[in-house]
């Protein structure tokens, strides 16, 4: 087989193509741009925003509570349930000291008086919380005297210890509620009783 020099230099007339011509679309102003965009920010940030509102009150709705508060006067008595509650006052003689950082130990006496034998085994069972004027709200636990066991009628004593900044001490109010912390989500409101300090 022969090989031809010219063949390497001759060009085939196919291969040298002119690509397409591009086919230019007016460009949009900068200022119609940005009122577009300025429309767009305007219309969606709000819907955004709604939709997500929508959706966090649908996935909390499982989670909120219904509660009537009811106010026991300050000296006065209260009844949670089926246990006659009474705010004896703050315990002065303990550690202030807390395991947080800036917060301090609070101590309040409750009297617990159940009326019957249900009310007994509830006096275990009650959750408490303290809540400042702004609406925070800190965990509290109580503890009843191992020595004395709830009885019906008798007085059971039980001490709430929460801790709170040092600055709120004097100012917290005692929250109680039936059953522990977690409130009932049915139709029935849950009761809380508020202690007024």
């Amino acid at each position: 087989m022969s090989h031809d020099p010219m063949e390497w230099t001759v060009r085939d007339p196919l291969e040298e193509t002119v690509p397409d011509p591009v086919v230019r679309r007016r460009r949009m102003s900068d200022g119609r741009r940005r009122a577009i965009e300025l429309i767009a920010v305007v219309v969606l940030v709000p819907s955004l925003l709604a939709a997500e509102w929508v959706d966090n009150r649908h996935q909390s709705r499982g989670y909120q509570t219904h509660e009537r508060v009811t106010v026991v006067p300050r000296g006065g008595t209260g009844t949670l349930g089926h246990i006659r509650l009474r705010l004896l006052g703050r315990d002065a003689t303990g550690s202030p000291k807390s395991d947080i950082a800036g917060a301090v130990a609070v101590k309040l006496v409750v009297q617990a008086r159940p009326l019957d034998a249900t009310a007994v085994k509830g006096v275990g069972t009650l959750g408490f919380t303290v809540r400042d004027q702004a609406g925070h709200v800190w965990s509290a636990f109580g503890s009843t005297d191992r020595d004395n066991a709830p009885a019906v009628g008798a007085v059971a004593q039980v001490t709430v210890t929460a801790d709170v900044p040092a600055h709120l001490v004097s100012s917290v109010v005692l929250e109680a509620r039936p059953g522990g912390l977690v409130a009932s989500r049915g139709a029935a409101p849950t009761q809380v009783l508020r202690f007024a300090h």
